[in-house]
C-alpha cells in the first residue's frame, strides 16, 4: 500500500474483497496505523514500513512495525526487500510517528539546511556551482565521518577552535536558538504524522 494517507480509505474499500487470508500486506503510508488497516481490511497479516527518499540510491532508512501474528519467515522476506535499498530497523509501532518525522521527513529538512548553506556561500561571494559542490560534499563527508561511530558532539568539538570561524558561526546558532528550532521541526512533523493517522 503506497498511496497518500488521505486516499487510503478509498483504496482499502476498493481492494479488500480481493485480498485472501494468505496475502501479506505491506503499507508505507505515513500515519496509517496497523489497527486502522486491520479494521478496514479485516486482515491481520500487515506490516507497516516507513522508508525514506535516499532509498533511491540504496542509502535508505526503513523502519518496520508488525502485528504479532507475522511469522519470522514473512518478516525476513519484508526485511530483505527493504535491505536492498538501505538499512532496516524493526521497532514497536508506538515509535512510528517519531520515525516518520526524523527519518521519513528528515531528507527534506537536511536538504533545506544544505540549500541554506549554498545561499550563504553565494551571499559571501561564491559562484552557485562552487557553493553547491562545497556544501554537498561537506554534507556527504560529515555523514561518512558520523557513520564511523564518531559522535556528533565530538565532531563539532574537533572542528571548533577557540575564537575561530566555526566558533563564530556556532555562536550565531546559539543566539538564534537553532537547536530549539530543529527540535520544534521534529515535534511538528511528529504531530502531523499523528494527525494523518486519524482517518475515518
Amino acid at each position: 500500500l503506497a498511496v497518500k494517507p488521505q486516499n487510503m480509505e478509498e483504496v482499502l474499500d476498493e481492494i479488500k474483497e480481493s485480498l485472501t487470508d494468505d496475502k501479506l500486506i505491506i503499507s508505507i503510508a505515513a500515519g496509517i496505523t496497523l489497527s486502522y488497516l486491520n479494521s478496514k481490511l479485516n486482515k491481520s497479516k500487515i506490516i507497516r514500513v516507513m522508508p525514506n527518499t535516499p532509498a533511491l540510491v540504496q542509502e535508505g532508512m526503513s523502519v518496520l512495525s508488525m502485528q504479532e501474528c507475522i511469522h519470522n519467515k514473512e518478516m525476513d522476506v519484508v526485511r530483505s526487500i527493504f535491505m536492498s535499498i538501505g538499512k532496516v530497523l524493526v521497532l514497536p509501532e508506538k515509535y512510528m510517528d517519531a520515525v516518520t518525522a526524523l527519518s521519513g521527513s528528515g531528507p527534506g529538512f537536511l536538504a533545506y539546511f544544505v540549500e541554506s548553506m549554498i545561499e550563504g556561500g553565494i551571499k559571501v561571494g561564491l559562484d552557485k556551482t562552487i557553493a553547491s559542490e562545497l556544501a554537498i560534499q561537506t554534507f556527504i563527508g560529515t555523514a561518512k565521518l558520523l557513520e564511523t561511530g564518531l559522535q556528533p558532539t565530538k565532531l563539532r568539538e574537533m572542528v571548533t577552535s577557540p575564537a575561530g570561524t566555526t566558533a563564530e558561526g556556532l555562536k550565531v546558532c546559539e543566539e538564534k536558538n537553532l537547536k530549539d528550532i530543529i527540535i520544534s521541526v521534529i515535534e511538528a512533523a511528529t504531530r502531523r504524522s499523528k494527525e494523518l493517522g486519524k482517518v475515518s
